[in-house]
């Protein structure tokens, strides 16, 4: 038999009854034989040579869009900015480059980086020449305006610029925003921010796509879309989606969310069933774009101080955190959404926000048992007997490997270390019988998977601090996250995540064995090529050696 290209190589299989191949044949996209190549020939073979091969990766929350977007803008994230003063410095450049009245837009600062301190629109406003400026937090959940933003957001008086319920504005004496603003409270300024054309929108998901394919990922859940063609809170619509994908703008395979807030009822069918336009649900789509979870989001965030948690953080005896829904409104959203035959997100990072998850999800199980995969995105602050409940529910956690090393520091300052034994577990989850995703979260932190896995394993903070070290797994035990783990999140396992005959043939070339080498050396791993369905779509350096000279690809 002929098929369409066989792949030599050290495959990794993540198939714990064959862990270990060298050859594997591929027609029409999908694995057809793994070692057992007797009587195919192939159109093109590729010969990887002592490469390690695994599974191709999965990003099982990763914001597609925003980290488009962020590629665009200036980078600010730490490392690239360490102080106030170099982001001052930075931010006058940028803007000194930009026509008059343009928008400065930069993401990724961590006010950690900068003793505690954030940047404050006063600031701003003298480096940015009368334009608008906005910076976004590391977390997301957080940005800094300066007065020329809050006038483009309709308050020339800054002063006049709302609270908002499930939001912060941080405020001077005299009732002047300082510039920070948390959560729902950034919606105003931001919305207007974000307004991108639809060329724009597509070479940021062009940017992000390339880097995801740079990186090994071959799938990647975005958790958060909206769906009206409209810009939330600097979000990417659902039709940009489809139309990057038919384009090729977008190669890795999508499973995307929509927010909660762009779901609505229909006229006709019960009463309480909310779901979007001919009761489309969880499931449609194809192998190359599906719809996902519906996505809450529950709380605010770690680093910034704004998850729900139940005890304050260390040094603020009155912050518990943000809750963006009441304990009912979430209630009644995920029931609606359970009994219209949604799998449910929620975003809920803080302790507090997790038991009023669980709560409703335990309820709508016993309203209307399901065999569903409801997820808890992040699931940061998580006790024992939090994590037991999880388990008992069949929901799937999400955490971020790579939070350790980014922000673990931080977490450690903002919580202490008694509580941060029991955060972003992984050893815990898998022991109470969890399948567990991989994922970065990225623009929070970047999407380099092969980083995550290694905070995974070793569970070190950037200055070298031990973070929860009882919840360290295995190296292979960290890459079934990132490929099967993370397959299984988005209720796709039966397609990929492994690579055994019948699955899509997506998998990761290694620049070396990070399964076999000492640890401390995995983040130093770098992907050298990435296949989806069979086809060659990245390569770093020189192209392996293939048969024909041509790269494989589809007929």
């Amino acid at each position: 038999m002929r098929v369409d290209a066989i792949y030599r190589g050290r495959f990794w299989t993540g198939d714990p009854a064959h862990p270990e191949a060298s050859a594997v044949a591929v027609h029409f996209g999908r694995i057809l034989a793994v070692d057992d190549l007797a009587g195919l020939e192939a159109a093109v073979e590729v010969d990887f040579g002592g490469s390690r091969v695994v599974p191709g990766l999965h990003d099982a929350h990763h914001h597609l869009g925003l980290t488009g977007n962020r590629l665009a803008s200036v980078d600010v994230r730490p490392g690239v900015v360490d102080s106030l003063a170099t982001l001052y410095d930075v931010l006058r450049t940028a803007a000194a480059a930009l026509p008059a009245g343009a928008w400065v837009k930069a993401s990724g600062y961590d006010q950690n980086a900068f003793g505690g301190e954030h940047p404050t629109a006063e600031d701003l406003d003298r480096v940015t020449g009368g334009r608008p400026c906005l910076i976004e937090h590391v977390s997301g959940h957080m940005v800094v305006a300066n007065t020329a933003a809050f006038a483009a957001a309709g308050y020339p008086d800054s002063r006049d610029y709302p609270d908002a319920p499930g939001g912060r504005v941080f405020r001077d004496a005299a009732g002047r925003p300082l510039g920070l603003l948390q959560e729902n409270a950034m919606n105003a300024v931001r919305n207007v921010a974000s307004r991108l054309t639809d060329a724009e929108i597509a070479r940021n998901l062009r940017l992000a796509s390339d880097q995801a394919l740079s990186y090994g990922l071959t799938s990647v859940t975005e958790p958060g879309v909206v769906v009206d063609g409209a810009i939330n809170r600097g979000g990417v619509a659902m039709h940009h989606y489809l139309n990057a994908v038919a384009a090729g703008d977008i190669r890795p395979r999508m499973t995307v969310m929509p927010f909660h807030s762009t779901l609505h009822r229909l006229d006709e069918g019960p009463a309480d069933w909310q779901t979007l336009d001919w009761g489309v649900r969880t499931g449609l789509g194809d192998d190359r774009l599906r719809i996902g979870p519906v996505k809450i989001v529950s709380d605010g965030s770690l680093i910034g101080r704004s998850a729900a948690v139940h005890e304050c953080y260390c040094g603020e005896p009155e912050n518990l955190g943000v809750l963006q829904l009441t304990p009912e409104e979430l209630r009644d959203a995920l029931l609606a959404y359970h009994r219209a035959g949604w799998t449910v997100a929620t975003h809920a990072i803080g302790d507090r926000a997790i038991d009023h998850v669980l709560d409703a999800i335990a309820e709508a199980q016993a309203e209307l048992p399901r065999v569903v995969r409801h997820r808890i995105e992040h699931f940061a602050i998580a006790s024992d007997e939090q994590v037991r409940r999880c388990a008992e529910l069949g929901v799937i956690p999400v955490p971020q490997g790579v939070f350790i090393s980014d922000f673990g520091d931080g977490i450690l300052d903002a919580i202490g270390p008694e509580r941060s034994a029991g955060t972003y577990r992984m050893r815990s989850l898998l022991e109470a019988g969890m399948v567990v995703p991989g994922s970065t979260d990225s623009p929070v932190s970047d999407a380099n998977p092969l980083v995550s896995i290694h905070d995974l394993v070793n569970r070190r903070t950037a200055s070298g601090a031990d973070f929860a070290p009882h919840e360290r797994v295995s190296v292979a035990e960290a890459f079934a996250a990132y490929t099967f783990g993370s397959a299984y999140a988005a209720g796709v396992e039966g397609d990929r995540g492994r690579i055994v005959p019948g699955q899509q043939a997506d998998f990761a070339v290694l620049d070396q064995d990070a399964l076999a080498i000492d640890p401390a050396g995995i983040r130093d791993t770098r992907v050298m090529g990435t296949v989806i369905g069979g086809e060659l779509v990245w390569e770093r350096a020189a192209a392996p050696a293939v048969s024909d000279g041509q790269p494989p690809r589809l007929r």
